[in-house]
């Protein structure tokens, strides 16, 4: 019964995981673009005309690698409770 607790929980988890990593790696990006700007696409840097908005990205990033951090943590906690009561 726990074991097929622990797939379900696993695969939920990875698709949790999965969304926030992906809204990480936007976040990374659109500072990236906002900081260097895009040649390419004739795109100027923000950051020297609006300084405001690289100071927002900026507590953007540190949140979102800190709740990714607490979300990993959590995320061994559950495994290591299901499966505690897996292998009693």
């Amino acid at each position: 019964m726990y074991t097929s607790q622990l797939v379900n929980l696993d695969v939920y988890l990875q698709i949790v995981i999965l969304l926030l990593d992906s809204g990480l790696s936007a976040c990374l990006a659109i500072a990236q673009v906002g900081k260097n700007g895009n040649s390419h696409a004739g795109w100027l840097p923000l950051c020297e005309q609006v300084p405001k908005y690289c100071d927002h990205v900026k507590g953007a990033l540190i949140s979102g690698f800190v709740a990714l951090i607490i979300y990993f943590l959590l995320l061994l906690y559950s495994f290591y409770n299901v499966w505690l009561k897996a292998y009693e």
